[in-house]
């Protein structure tokens, strides 16, 4: 019989997962951002650390905040091995709200970046940031459901 991963390895998991599905997220929709409007640069030494060690980091962090928080709604970890409709919709709700609120302070407030005319919008923001979060946290805790980790 298959033992089940522990609590700290499913939350390493899922910010593992996070951080290559929003890295990759990152890199495929960087092309629908403004690269020659300040302060982004159209320059792959300002690229590559932007997108790796800022946005997929920052995105994995989310992600580990989003799992606390679900679990403290649930006063236990216990969801992690088998989450309901509550967890999948809370997980769905908090990466839309959290990305709201970054868009709208990035593009909005502070200026940090801009989107291109590809860039499909919904009420001024982005619809790829839009969606990213909550599609990249679901996928992650799916996997961490389904995958074993094995011991050597």
């Amino acid at each position: 019989m298959e033992e089940e991963n522990s609590v700290p390895t499913k939350i390493g998991m899922i910010v593992i997962f996070g951080f290559f599905f929003n890295l990759l997220w990152e890199v495929l929709h960087s092309m629908l951002y403004d690269w020659d409007k300040a302060p982004l640069v159209n320059d792959i030494y300002i690229y590559i650390p932007r997108i790796v060690f800022y946005a997929s980091l920052y995105d994995a962090f989310w992600m580990f905040f989003m799992v606390m928080i679900n679990s403290g709604i649930n006063r236990s970890f216990k969801w992690l091995y088998s989450p309901q409709k509550r967890d999948w919709a809370l997980l769905i709700a908090g990466g839309l709200a959290i990305a709201i609120i970054s868009e709208i302070s990035a593009t909005m407030i502070h200026d940090e970046w801009s989107y291109n005319e590809y860039m499909p919008q919904v009420f001024g923001i982005g619809l790829t940031p839009l969606v990213q979060l909550a599609f990249t946290v679901v996928l992650s805790v799916y996997l961490s459901t389904k995958l074993k980790w094995q011991k050597r």
